[in-house]
């Protein structure tokens, strides 16, 4: 936490320096007009764009949807992307040294951050200049949460298309399951417990009985390191969440809390998790499930893309489709069972005040949200047809090949025409849509009451939440794994939840109950 605190002193006194000669775009624009004629025109040559995104294990810049994208917009891109671990901190370092990227795509928290920060340019005069496409597609409540104390616009939104989607949940090796007897995907948290110890019990050593936590960047995946189809047993859904009197609490307040900590405890001093669950990072947990030394490993849509095709595969596992099972949100003990709705922000688009290509940056993007169906889904008759329905249905292979990686190329849609383009992405992949619909289909079909709303969805940057969430929310990793392997005891509890109050968490409160309060009326 320290050391992201001295990254924040180094961005103030960066940033100050860069309030004094940022300007809002380049004084020489020089682009065309958009294809629809509706924001104004820019003439001469276009620049090429730098460009900084999350991790993806791909090469954007080879891509060949990047040609695509060019082709359609006239601008070349030099695409970057952040580590897959320790995004954060390189994020914050690479504005702190005067980083000259045009735009910049973050999450939500990491917006925030910069936001407070003062490295951001305000976008609202260049959206209604170079953008009108992209502030008619995005609703009001989106432009609210990417939005400052002064009213101004200061990113754009990526709203999730899909409210209800189990985004993380658990792959199963069916196979060794139904050889030590368990035919069942379980579907409690006693039944998951119950499973592990009959794992452990028929093969003892021979594999990692249950491996994770997954991190890995997707649409909708949280990074927690107790995957959040077990906190949904708890009913613990969200970092922040309200009781019914309104009040606003942080998951470490959760009565369950403790309850929960001692379920991953027990799994860990019986050996029922890998050893390694505090060091793991994506890369691990794909690999120990694929080269098949785990059993079960948490996932999620992006995972499943990599680790199913080497399991199915001749020079892989050689397993079955119905060798992998998924494991979904689980129910506690009691029978409840409260998981996040995914409709909120996902990714915002910024523009750093040390851009030198504002208009143009603003330009692309609403040049790309005008050619959404076209870049993201393809041709019909070439990438996709519809369905009986209205449906868009994909043709594969040629739709994952040449349409399979455009979900990271996105900044802003057209949100109720990219709903309903959204679900035809998913089945780009026959490991992703199996996953997806035996989990979120079957979950929207037998139990969908257990999705709870994300109250704070869309809630606009405020001062405190920017200022001290992103560090709060490290430190409370960091304990949750010392608590789960054992360097720390339950009971160390109370003192962590004073140091998080002190550290800014009751400040956080304060406002996030405020706003609260004014949203809904209270």
């Amino acid at each position: 936490m320290k050391k992201i605190f001295v990254l924040f002193l180094a961005i103030l006194m960066i940033v100050s320096s860069l309030a004094g000669c940022g300007q809002s775009g380049t004084s020489n624009p020089s682009d065309t007009s958009t294809a629809s004629g509706s924001t104004k025109a820019l003439d001469g040559q276009k620049p090429e764009l730098k460009y900084l995104g999350y991790n993806v294990s791909f090469d954007p810049n080879t891509d060949p949807l990047a040609a695509v994208y060019q082709e359609k917009t006239g601008y070349k891109v030099n695409y970057n992307v952040l580590p897959a671990e320790n995004a954060d901190e390189k994020l914050l370092m690479e504005v702190a040294s005067g980083a000259d990227y045009d735009v910049v795509q973050v999450g939500v928290s990491q917006f925030q951050t910069l936001l407070s920060q003062g490295a951001l340019m305000p976008l609202t005069d260049l959206l209604n200049q170079y953008g009108q496409d992209v502030l008619k597609g995005v609703t009001p409540d989106s432009w609210k949460a990417c939005s400052g104390s002064d009213g101004k616009i200061y990113g754009i939104p990526y709203k999730y298309p899909y409210p209800t989607e189990v985004v993380t949940f658990m792959v199963a090796r069916m196979d060794l399951m139904k050889a030590a007897g368990i035919n069942e995907i379980p579907t409690t948290i006693d039944e998951f417990y119950n499973t592990l110890v009959t794992l452990k019990k028929f093969y003892g050593d021979k594999y990692i009985i249950f491996t994770g936590p997954f991190r890995a960047a997707s649409e909708a995946s949280v990074n927690w390191d107790i995957p959040q189809n077990i906190t949904s047993a708890f009913g613990i859904y969200n970092d922040w969440m309200v009781d019914e009197n309104g009040k606003v609490y942080y998951m470490t307040e959760h009565e369950n809390f403790p309850k929960m900590i001692e379920f991953m405890q027990k799994l860990s001093n019986e050996g029922l998790i890998d050893r390694d669950w505090a060091v793991n990072n994506t890369t691990t947990v794909n690999e120990k499930l694929s080269a098949g030394k785990a059993i079960i490993a948490a996932s999620n849509r992006v995972g499943v893309a990599v680790t199913t095709p080497i399991m199915t595969g001749k020079d892989g596992l050689g397993l079955k489709n119905e060798d992998i099972g998924y494991i979904g949100a689980l129910a506690g003990s009691d029978g409840s069972c409260k998981y996040m709705k995914t409709e909120a922000i996902n990714q915002v688009t910024c523009i750093l005040k040390s851009s030198k290509n504002a208009e143009h940056a603003v330009n692309w993007i609403n040049i790309k949200q005008q050619n959404q169906l076209y870049l993201n889904i393809g041709v019909e008759g070439t990438h996709f047809t519809y369905d009986t329905d209205g449906s868009i249905k994909p043709i594969n292979p040629i739709f994952a090949e040449e349409r399979g990686n455009s979900y990271w190329y996105l900044n802003s849609t057209d949100e109720a025409e990219f709903a309903k383009q959204w679900p035809s992405r998913v089945r780009k992949s026959d490991a992703m849509w199996a996953a997806f619909d035996a989990v979120t289909n079957k979950t929207n079909k037998e139990n969908p009451g257990i999705f709870v709303d994300n109250t704070f969805a869309f809630m606009p940057s405020l001062e405190n939440y920017s200022k001290y969430n992103q560090s709060l929310f490290k430190s409370t990793s960091d304990f949750i794994l010392q608590l789960i392997g054992g360097t720390k005891k339950i009971d160390s509890l109370k003192t962590f939840q004073s140091d998080w109050a002190n550290g800014g968490g009751e400040k956080i409160r304060t406002e996030m109950k405020t706003w609260y309060d004014e949203f809904y009326g209270k």
